[in-house]
């Protein structure tokens, strides 16, 4: 694998890190497989009441997260959850997962991403 492949495969250059934003809906899927597990969520639409758009979560690898307490089934399509994510940069809907609330408290945090401690943003 050359370098440059392996550095800009690594990037978080498409998120925004100059924060977190939030978003509530109903898990779609789960894709556990690597090189990145997604995350994908029915959001309410704020264009079209009434529809839903579907928002993809970039995650850690299976292994990463595996090593956090995930596995296949951690989230199951239809369970409820806020997303705390990093946007992208082009404005699209999704972006890097950070970490999920369930209605009842408890926290699902992602494997990393853009502004964590020893994480960085390539320019």
């Amino acid at each position: 694998l050359p370098l440059a492949t392996a550095i800009a495969h690594h990037s978080y250059a498409m998120f925004d890190g100059s924060g977190t934003r939030t978003v509530s809906g109903t898990v779609a899927k789960l894709e556990w497989k690597n090189p990145h597990v997604f995350v994908w969520v029915y959001v309410p639409s704020q264009e079209h009441p009434g529809k839903y758009d579907l928002w993809a979560f970039e995650n850690g690898s299976p292994s990463v997260l595996s090593g956090r307490g995930w596995n296949s089934t951690t989230l199951k399509a239809g369970d409820k959850i806020t997303v705390e994510y990093w946007p992208l940069k082009s404005g699209e809907i999704g972006g890097h997962f950070e970490k999920a609330t369930f209605p009842d408290g408890h926290t699902l945090l992602g494997a990393g991403g853009p502004g964590r401690t020893g994480v960085s943003i390539a320019p």
